[in-house]
C-alpha cells in the first residue's frame, strides 16, 4: 500500500509511525513543513510549484494540481494536524481518492498562552473532520472531544493510539527503587499547556513535607524563564536541576534516575510521556484531563489530580513518596500495561489495517 502522511516530519510520533509502516512493506511518503530524515520513508517539503511554461495557473490552481497529484499517486492520504494544507473538499479534487484526517490536541484545544485559531481555520478543521473518508484520534477520551468539536458521532472516529518503543523504554536494572532523597522528573517542556508553573507552585509544598527532594526539569519553551524566576524567588534553586531538551533516546537514562514523573498538563490529548514513564517502571502523577485519563491508570500506574491545583499535585506526590510499597506496585504494573496496550510493534499493524479498511470502503464518514 502507498501511504502519504501530511505531517510534521520532526514529530517523534511520526518518526515512529512511518518506519513501522515501512517495515510492514508499505511505501511511506511524508509531506511536511518541517523536513527531517525519517527511517524507511521519503520526505518532501510542502511547496506549491512556481508557474512554468506547462503550468500557468494561478496559485490556487497550482495548489489544487499539486494536491491532486498526491491523491492520485497514493492509496491513502493521511492528514496529521488539521491545518489548512489546501484540501477544500471540492468533489473534483478528492474524487476517487482516500483521505484520512487524524486530529491532534492543538487542533481541538487552544493551548493557553498561544495564538487562538481563527474562525476560518476552525471551520476548515471541522469541515475536514466531517468530510474525510475516515477520522482517527489517539485515545477514547480525546475521540469524544473530537466528535463534539466536529459535530459527528463518536463511533465514527477510529481510536488509534501512538505507542511506546518498549525496547528503549524499559525498567532500569536495579535491585530496589530509590529511598530518600527522592528525585522527581518533568520532561513535557515549558509551555503553558503543560502546566510548568503549577509544578513550580507545588515544589515548596512538597519540600516542606519531604525535605531534600530533588527535581529534574527538562526542556525549553516560553515559560522557562518565568519558572526559573519563580524558583529563584522561592529559594528553590538548590533543589532543581534544569536540563535542556533531550534527544528522545536519552530519556530512558533520565527516567532511570527518577522515583516519579510529573505531568501537570492543563490540556492533553493523549499523554505519551506518561506511557514512556510507565514503561520504564516510573509511577506518574498527572492532571485528571482528557487523554491522561487513558494513559494513567489511577491507583494502578499513577495518580490523577485536578488540573491547575498545586496543592492537590503536591499531596499526590507526597503520598507516593511516603508509600514505597505503592510505588513498587505501580512500577511493576506500568510496564505490563504499556506492553499489553501500547507497544508500537502491535500498533503499527493496527494503523496499517485501518488504512486498508478505509481503502476498501469499510470505514466511511457520513
Amino acid at each position: 500500500m502507498k501511504i502519504a502522511l501530511f505531517a510534521d516530519a520532526q514529530s517523534i510520533h511520526i518518526q515512529q509511525l512511518a518506519p513501522g509502516l515501512a517495515e510492514l512493506g508499505h511505501e511511506v511518503h511524508i509531506v511536511t513543513h518541517k523536513p527531517a530524515p525519517v527511517m524507511g520513508a521519503t520526505v518532501e517539503r510542502f511547496r506549491v510549484p512556481e508557474p512554468s511554461a506547462t503550468n500557468l495557473r494561478g496559485w490556487q490552481g497550482r495548489r489544487s494540481r499539486y494536491l491532486r497529484g498526491f491523491l492520485r499517486r497514493f492509496d491513502v492520504v493521511n492528514i496529521h494536524f488539521l491545518q489548512d494544507w489546501g484540501f477544500r473538499f471540492d468533489p473534483p479534487l478528492i474524487e476517487n481518492a482516500v483521505l484520512v484526517a487524524t486530529a491532534w490536541g492543538s487542533d481541538i484545544f487552544d493551548p493557553p498562552g498561544e495564538t487562538v485559531a481563527s474562525t476560518e481555520l476552525t471551520e476548515v478543521r471541522r469541515t475536514l473532520l466531517r468530510r474525510a473518508h475516515a477520522v482517527s484520534a489517539c485515545g477514547p477520551a480525546f475521540a469524544e472531544r473530537v466528535a463534539e468539536y466536529a459535530g459527528v458521532a463518536a463511533d465514527h472516529i477510529e481510536v488509534l493510539p501512538f505507542g511506546v518503543d518498549v525496547d528503549l523504554f524499559r525498567p532500569a536494572q536495579r535491585a530496589t527503587r530509590h529511598a530518600a532523597p527522592f528525585r522527581i522528573g518533568f520532561f513535557k517542556g515549558f509551555r503553558a499547556v503543560y502546566g510548568p508553573t503549577v509544578l513550580m507552585e507545588a515544589i515548596p509544598l512538597i519540600l516542606r513535607r519531604v525535605p531534600g527532594t530533588r527535581f529534574d526539569l527538562v526542556g525549553d519553551g516560553a515559560e522557562l524563564h518565568q519558572c526559573q524566576s519563580m524558583a529563584s524567588e522561592a529559594g528553590l534553586q538548590s533543589s532543581i536541576e534544569w536540563l535542556p531538551r533531550q534527544p528522545h533516546e536519552r530519556l530512558p537514562d533520565l527516567l532511570s534516575r527518577w522515583d516519579l514523573t510529573v505531568v501537570p498538563s492543563i490540556h492533553e490529548a493523549f499523554g505519551v510521556a506518561a506511557l514512556e514513564s510507565s514503561a520504564a517502571g516510573v509511577p506518574v502523577v498527572a492532571s485528571d484531563v482528557c487523554g491522561l485519563r487513558d494513559t494513567v491508570r489511577h491507583g494502578e500506574t499513577g495518580l490523577l489530580v485536578p488540573p491547575s491545583n498545586p496543592g492537590a499535585l503536591a499531596d499526590a506526590i507526597v503520598e507516593l513518596l511516603h508509600d514505597g510499597e505503592l510505588r513498587e506496585r505501580m512500577a511493576r504494573a506500568g510496564p505490563k500495561m504499556v506492553g499489553r496496550e501500547y507497544d508500537w510493534r502491535d500498533l503499527h499493524a493496527r494503523w496499517a489495517e485501518f488504512y486498508d479498511r478505509v481503502r476498501e470502503g469499510a470505514v466511511v464518514m457520513t
